[in-house]
């Protein structure tokens, strides 16, 4: 029985799905991905771009590289959903579905905060990263504020990853001396997984960065170079950087089909959105106990996968555990390694050159297991 596939988002997630599906579902399935853009974005690449070790362009490949040829890629924007109809609503057009999958990730949207949008910068999105490595390109010293300006985001490790490069960064323009770098968080400790927090801690320590740690943010005062967190206390800077609190995608702010963030409701295990027939998500775009992070959404799409399957042909649903896996770098060549699950924490080992190689070479390993997710 011919069945059709609809992909709304061609993320790390999404590719996953639809490729795992050219391999594994029958000939007469249908695999359609919907992506308002031509490519697949390396996203963690933005902080090396902030640094100005990174080409932004290097970061970008065309999605007809990566997804198989089974695979109908359609690009346009998703403008909504009609689930009682099973009907997808396109710029231009619609298109039914048998199933649907939402991998429509989420973005960074510094306006939530008051004044976060003018008086810090960040790096989760192209336009931003460059504009932070502007801003530091012309930076000769004075104090730095690194830190969360609100959750949830992309990476949870990012803003310490970034902190540790930005002191070499600084040492290696020759103005860490005249550099003074606080880490600012809202947790009682740099870190929520408490096995990762002693590296980091050693590597601040190290480094010599300060944690401002118990730091909520309620609001910046641009014009007094001023951060004011919910309990009173006050940080000033020559300049911040705030990871900004991300949203979901518009699509699904407006139509209703998640919370008022925008992230999609979903089984934890099964990955089915709750209350809706037919209709998987994975990724950034969902209220999964998991990090958002590029890891989690490649296994969340291979359960997606196979569980269209199985439901399709009447047979049980395979379970996802939350396995995620991140590599992280800390500075000096070096970096660890966390993997973890719902039942398991991390238990990462000392940072080692060979992870800090391992790290390096993310990006081809990944663009593989993209294009072959079997």
């Amino acid at each position: 029985m011919s069945v059709k596939i609809v992909i709304v988002g061609a993320g790390p997630g999404g590719i996953t799905v639809a490729n795992r599906l050219a391999f594994l579902a029958p000939e007469d399935w249908q695999i359609i991905v919907v992506s308002a853009s031509r490519h697949f974005t390396f996203q963690t690449g933005w902080l090396k771009v902030a640094l100005g070790q990174e080409n932004p362009q290097r970061l970008k490949k065309p999605l007809t590289n990566l997804l198989q040829p089974r695979v109908t890629l359609r690009l346009c924007l998703c403008r909504g959903i009609d689930v009682t109809k099973r009907m997808v609503v396109l710029d231009g057009g619609r298109l039914e579905y048998d199933f649907l999958v939402l991998a429509t990730g989420c973005v960074p949207n510094p306006s939530m905060v008051d004044g976060l949008q003018e008086g810090a910068l960040h790096f989760h999105d192209e336009a931003a990263a460059l504009r932070l490595r502007e801003v530091l390109s012309q930076f000769e010293g004075g104090r730095i504020v690194v830190g969360v300006g609100g959750f949830p985001y992309k990476c949870p490790p990012s803003p310490i990853e970034f902190t540790c490069l930005l002191h070499e960064y600084l040492v290696k323009r020759g103005i860490r001396s005249r550099t003074e770098l606080v880490y600012a968080t809202p947790l009682p400790r740099v870190f929520h997984m408490e096995p990762l927090v002693p590296i980091f801690e050693e590597r601040f320590d190290e480094e010599g960065i300060v944690a401002a740690t118990f730091f909520t943010l309620e609001r910046m005062e641009p014009d007094q170079k001023k951060a004011i967190s919910m309990d009173g206390q006050e940080l000033t800077a020559d300049l911040f950087v705030l990871v900004p609190p991300h949203q979901g995608a518009e699509m699904v702010r407006t139509n209703g089909l998640g919370d008022p963030k925008g992230y999609l409701n979903v089984d934890r295990t099964t990955l089915k959105v709750v209350g809706l027939e037919r209709v998987y998500a994975l990724g950034d775009g969902t209220n999964l106990p998991t990090p958002k992070a590029l890891t989690a959404a490649q296994k969340q799409g291979q359960v997606v996968a196979d569980n269209l399957l199985a439901e399709s042909q009447g047979r049980e649903l395979r379970s996802y555990n939350g396995q995620v896996g991140c590599l992280i770098e800390v500075g000096n060549g070096l970096a660890t390694l966390a993997i973890f699950d719902y039942d398991n924490p991390p238990r990462p080992p000392k940072p080692t050159t060979d992870l800090f190689r391992a790290k390096r070479k993310l990006q081809n390993f990944v663009l593989q297991s993209l294009r072959l997710p079997v």
